[in-house]
């Protein structure tokens, strides 16, 4: 499964947390050392297409002279908005299907640097999410990176800097998007609101605010509940890895499974390390009641880290590859009640 992006780019937008890459980005295009080549990393759910829209159009912007910004009233600012500036393309997966390919980036990125300006000012290509390039793809980027046309900017965003290839990034300025303090996020999280956010949110989201956003409320809630009933019944015998698995894979539940995955990761994570702490009566998501009657007296660390490899390794293919995910999460669970089912009674 492709990472989620919606049909139409992003909108222009700052967030708190971007203080510190647009004071990098406002130095530099007032020093006139503005590079040619981002490398806009980040989390998903801290804001990072968001910020890359914004760079995007403060570069464009007709009121961008002695500081970069982004009026929202220029004549450039206006086309931005209406998703028709001629001078800015976003290059992203194509429609069902889970790569950008390299007639993308040839006809879409390299073509588009190497053209005249439309409005005799700046280009702009944003490549989103970067990381998911084919290698064709990327090595096509490599002489626009190492010969770059006059007044071009090429924003790479990603989650995944390391899936690049070494050589396309070392020829970016790197532009790193970082998660507030937690405690910052959930002030955030109740003035967007206006309730009091659950810390167990923070923990599952990764701090990141956006994501944590999008989960307030009933969604976090109703599958913590769900995940804790699922792996109760899972342990006790109520239900079976093969039902599990079914119910998690139907289409209809698809966009929810990297979800399940991750709040797996973060209660398996969880179990480890109460485990090493020796308070193994306390397994359970961050801050909740028991859900599981009782688990292994002695646990094998290894096999949980091992579990959690095999989840982290699952969520990179739901990404890459097609694989049939029902049979990979039957093989996932029953790895999962390997680790944490209690031994049984003679």
């Amino acid at each position: 499964m492709a990472e989620e992006t919606s049909a139409l780019p992003p909108a222009p937008r700052l967030y708190p947390w971007h203080a510190a890459a647009i004071e990098q980005m406002k130095s530099a295009w007032e020093a006139d050392r503005l590079p040619h080549a981002i490398l806009l990393q980040g989390a998903d759910g801290l804001g990072t297409r968001q910020l890359a829209a914004w760079l995007a159009a403060a570069v464009l912007c007709e009121s961008s002279t002695v500081t970069l910004q982004h009026c929202g009233k220029c004549a450039s600012c206006q086309l931005i908005a209406a998703g028709s500036h001629p001078d800015l393309h976003w290059v992203r997966p194509e429609e069902g299907k889970q790569l950008i390919s390299v007639d993308q980036i040839r006809d879409d990125a390299v073509a588009k640097l190497t053209q005249t300006s439309y409005l005799q000012g700046y280009k702009v290509v944003i490549v989103d999410p970067a990381h998911q390039m084919t290698p064709q793809a990327a090595n096509s980027l490599l002489k626009t990176l190492e010969e770059p046309t006059p007044r071009s900017v090429l924003i790479l965003v990603t989650s995944k800097p390391s899936s690049l290839l070494p050589t396309v990034r070392s020829r970016c300025q790197k532009l790193s998007v970082s998660s507030p303090p937690a405690q910052e996020t959930l002030q955030w999280l109740q003035q967007e609101t206006g309730s009091v956010a659950d810390r167990a949110l923070i923990e599952f989201t990764g701090n990141a605010p956006l994501r944590a956003l999008e989960f307030a409320g009933e969604r976090f809630s109703t599958l913590d509940s769900d995940m804790q009933g699922a792996l109760n019944a899972l342990v006790s015998g109520r239900a079976d890895v093969t039902h599990v698995a079914a119910e998690w894979t139907k289409k209809n539940e698809l966009p929810e499974l990297p979800n399940r995955l991750t709040w797996l990761d973060l209660w398996l994570t969880s179990v480890a390390r109460r485990g090493i702490g020796g308070t193994a009566d306390l397994f359970t998501f961050p801050a909740r009641s028991t859900h599981l009657p009782s688990l292994p007296a002695t646990l094998n660390i290894s096999a949980i880290y091992g579990v959690v490899d095999q989840i982290r390794a699952l969520k990179a293919q739901l990404v890459r590859t097609a694989l049939q995910r029902e049979l990979a999460i039957e093989s996932l669970l029953f790895a999962v009640l390997r680790v944490i089912a209690p031994a049984p009674r003679h």
